[in-house]
């Protein structure tokens, strides 16, 4: 009888019995990673997607009742969010901690169909706490969201020939859906047609159909989706309102000089923010780079140039607008820490096996570190738990927990729900919790960006002013207790100016802190 040696048992069933157990530590992580997302105060951004979700379903779409100039699909994601868990704090996260085990499920399986063993359940392991820990400007918002999809449509790249025509469908539909989020990403579209139209030669992933069929089961899967978005918004009546704000208000206003310095952000995040990362990325798209030629390192390199063309198109120079590069940074880091096992497992010299052996050890104490250090970083919110539930730990954006409290009490206590009120600011979750509508659709402040040159200027402003006029808003909440002040018009804030001029003084304090005020009508 034969006895198998340690290391040929290792070596035959190690990487067997170390996939098993990074999935299990994926599903028992999965419950505790996603409360401790849900802990995570959502960005104004996410909560004013909520308050337009909310307003939806309320009778007022998205454009025609409530002004944004971003594209539909993010908004969509939060009222589907509000319809499947209601108007709580946490629904998008719910919602999006969702998608995101979906996304990183198809970053499994692209690994795994990219010929890697080991690397595909690290990242199963590695991306949620990741995400979960990238901060409330980062997960959760548009980009990173579109990246998720994207990822899963790169998946379907991969399938097997005899199921391509219904994959590159698939893939197609799942590339529109990212751009009804973030349109910039529309150059994945064409590198995935460009990417089909390539002789097979060239590249090395066999299909049965000829590139026409391919091509046009792309481009059918994203006309779909146009089709679908533009037949909803024209059963709704927004389409005008979409063009106005997405493309004229955006193109003519909202289009300026970056208000952060683009080069300077991507050296923060990449350097200090995602340096570890970065760090075992780079070694492990070199040795991809290194082990094959097929399509698989092409597609992560033609979404990272997507990313980097979204950023500098935006033009804003916000973080969280590369933010789809932590992704794909964990999936290259998976296959670094894979292949350097590859290599340490082949070695045929003890010098080599102990250089290559060395290197894994360096990297995963790297990873293991790094990502302990993030989750250490937000323990605190998983301590909230026990004294407040899945509520969100407050207080990280304008408004304290307290006062938020206080004054969504004070709205709901001494308003009826048919009253409106007025946010001038940023904090979204403040009518969005006490479910009061708006007195005019026009929600953000970014409507002060207009000047009387714009064409739809008037028409705007007169909009804001009848608004006032005909809902009378029950209580109106101005942040920042310089602007709470009335005062003269000022001529680069015409909403503010609206708005003042119609309290008059008609209006008293009813809570008022460093935040700003709260106003609450006189009694009529």
């Amino acid at each position: 009888m034969s006895v198998l040696s340690p290391s040929y048992t290792f070596a035959s069933r190690g990487p067997a019995l170390f996939r098993r157990a990074m999935i299990g530590l994926w599903l028992l992580s999965a419950p505790i990673l996603c409360v401790l997302y849900l802990k995570v105060e959502p960005s104004p951004d996410q909560a004013q997607f909520d308050y337009m979700g909310w307003m939806a379903t309320q009778g007022h779409p998205f454009y025609a009742g409530s002004f944004d100039m971003n594209w539909p699909g993010g908004m969509l994601l939060h009222l589907a969010a509000v319809r499947l868990f209601g108007a709580a704090p946490w629904a998008w996260h719910l919602a999006d901690f969702l998608l995101m085990q979906a996304a990183t499920i198809a970053a499994a399986v692209f690994l795994w169909r990219a010929g890697f063993r080991l690397a595909p359940v690290i990242a199963l392991v590695l991306y949620p706490p990741i995400y979960v820990t990238a901060g409330g400007w980062m997960a959760g918002q548009r980009d990173i969201v579109a990246m998720g999809l994207l990822i899963i449509a790169c998946c379907a790249m991969l399938v097997p020939a005899s199921r391509e025509r219904w994959a590159l469908f698939c893939a197609g539909l799942l590339v529109a859906c990212a751009v009804m989020i973030r349109p910039t990403y529309l150059s994945v579209l064409a590198g995935l047609l460009i990417l089909e139209a390539m002789p097979r030669t060239w590249v090395q992933q066999p299909r049965r159909h000829g590139p026409g069929a391919r091509l046009a089961a792309i481009a059918a899967g994203f006309a779909l989706v146009v089709l679908a978005v533009v037949t909803w918004a024209l059963a709704v009546g927004n389409l005008d309102d979409w063009y106005q704000q997405s493309v004229l208000f955006t193109s003519q206003v909202y289009a300026d000089e970056a208000p952060m310095d683009m080069v300077q952000t991507l050296v923060v995040l990449f350097t200090q923010w995602w340096h570890w990362l970065t760090l075992c990325g780079l070694v492990g798209l070199g040795l991809w780079i290194m082990r094959d030629r097929g399509i698989g390192y092409p597609l992560v390199l033609g979404l990272a140039a997507a990313i980097m063309l979204s950023y500098f198109v935006q033009g804003k120079g916000f973080g969280y607008h590369i933010a789809g590069f932590l992704p794909l940074l964990v999936m290259l880091t998976a296959v670094a820490l894979d292949q350097v096992f590859e290599r340490m497992r082949g070695a045929t010299s003890p010098w080599r096996q102990g250089a290559f052996g060395g290197a894994l050890l360096a990297m995963a104490l790297l990873v293991v570190a790094g990502t302990g250090a993030k989750l250490a970083g937000n323990a605190h919110l998983l301590g909230d738990f026990r004294s407040n539930g899945i509520s969100p730990v407050t207080g990280g954006y304008d408004i304290s927990a307290a006062d938020q409290a206080r004054m969504v009490q004070i709205i709901r206590s001494q308003s009826a729900p048919q009253d409106r009120m007025v946010q001038y600011g940023t904090a979204y979750q403040i009518p969005y919790l006490a479910q009061r509508l708006p007195a005019h659709r026009f929600i953000t402040p970014a409507i002060e960006l207009i000047r009387p040159d714009f064409p739809l200027y008037d028409d705007w402003m007169a909009e804001i002013r009848a608004g006032l006029n005909t809902h009378q808003p029950r209580f109106i909440l101005i942040l920042d207790p310089a602007l709470a002040q009335a005062q003269a018009e000022p001529a680069d804030k015409p909403a503010l100016a609206a708005l003042h001029l119609y309290m008059a003084d008609d209006y008293q304090v009813a809570m008022q802190g460093e935040f700003g005020t709260l106003f609450e009508r006189a009694a009529d």
